[in-house]
């Protein structure tokens, strides 16, 4: 059976208007051609909707039951059509995105919570190592990845988000435990744990640089665990972590303080990478990340 929807529309209308006059106005049609179309639908599906006289229009039993289920038919419609059009539009979608572990601590969480249920825009995250993240989008499997330098990468779009300053990750008993703030030059003889190239190639190179300009290259031991396990292994170690202030979210009983790294150029990139031919909901993401961004103070 086809049945057009501007006659299923009309007669929604005129059930709620009782009178063939209004219902044409509000319809922008005349009342003949109303007339026209109600007569059509009644032999499109074999039921008398109305019962109509010189004077009075009321709905038949069926009518009243037809109009019940008529506006459902035609408010899921409209949804369908406002959710398509917003999901064309990038107002609307889901997406997968990684993120290495350093960055679910705070520019993750804040992300994702700018996504409000007004947004239209739904995320799944998963946590994977650097260079898995980076992967995963290459190879789709994720549409989003949230890393720590930029891959140069022609199949990827890499959008920097964030700046965040660096401190210093010292265990109880450590000769700077009641300090705030130091330099790094104070830090030339300690033992740094790090964790390795392999699994965090923008992390590991970004630290290299930093000390670099710091004028020296530390002494470290490696730890292939990431998140908290690498703050907790300080004491066993005897050693100290560069790591991104937002760890400081996080205090493990190992950790006696988090100091401030004083130079300015201490600091770790944060950079939202997607593949060039992203979705529109991933692009309406991207977009919307850099708004929060510059709202947060991260560049």
């Amino acid at each position: 059976m086809n049945i057009d929807f501007a006659l299923l529309r009309s007669f929604v209308v005129l059930a709620e208007e009782l009178h063939f006059a209004r219902a044409a106005e509000r319809l922008y049609i005349e009342q003949p051609a109303l007339s026209q179309r109600l007569r059509r639908l009644e032999r499109r599906i074999e039921v008398q909707l109305f019962d109509r006289d010189t004077r009075n229009v009321r709905l038949t039993p069926a009518g009243v039951e037809f109009l019940e289920d008529i506006r459902d038919v035609l408010d899921r419609f409209d949804g369908a059509v406002a959710r398509a059009q917003e999901t064309a539009s990038g107002e609307r979608g889901s997406f997968r995105v990684a993120y290495t572990f350093s960055v679910g601590y705070e520019t993750l969480p804040v992300l994702l919570a700018g996504l409000d249920v007004d947004s239209g825009l739904q995320a799944e995250a998963l946590e994977l190592w650097e260079y898995d993240v980076l992967d995963a989008v290459r190879r789709r499997r994720q549409d989003v990845g949230l890393v720590r330098y930029d891959p140069a990468d022609r199949q990827l779009v890499s959008v920097l988000i964030r700046r965040e300053r660096l401190v210093i990750a010292v265990p109880h008993g450590h000769r700077l435990a009641n300090a705030e703030t130091v330099s790094l030059s104070r830090l030339s003889g300690e033992q740094f744990v790090i964790i390795p190239r392999t699994v965090a190639p923008g992390y590991h190179e970004v630290i290299e640089q930093v000390f670099a300009r710091a004028g020296f290259a530390p002494r470290t031991v490696t730890n292939a665990v990431p998140g908290s396990r690498v703050m907790a292994d300080l004491p066993r170690n005897n050693a100290v972590a560069l790591l991104p202030a937002s760890v400081q979210r996080v205090h493990p009983d190992g950790v006696a303080a988090f100091l401030t790294v004083e130079e300015e150029f201490a600091h770790l990139p944060v950079r939202l990478i997607h593949r060039a031919d992203a979705s529109v909901a991933v692009r309406a993401f991207a977009d919307r990340a850099q708004q929060i961004a510059r709202t947060q103070g991260w560049l």
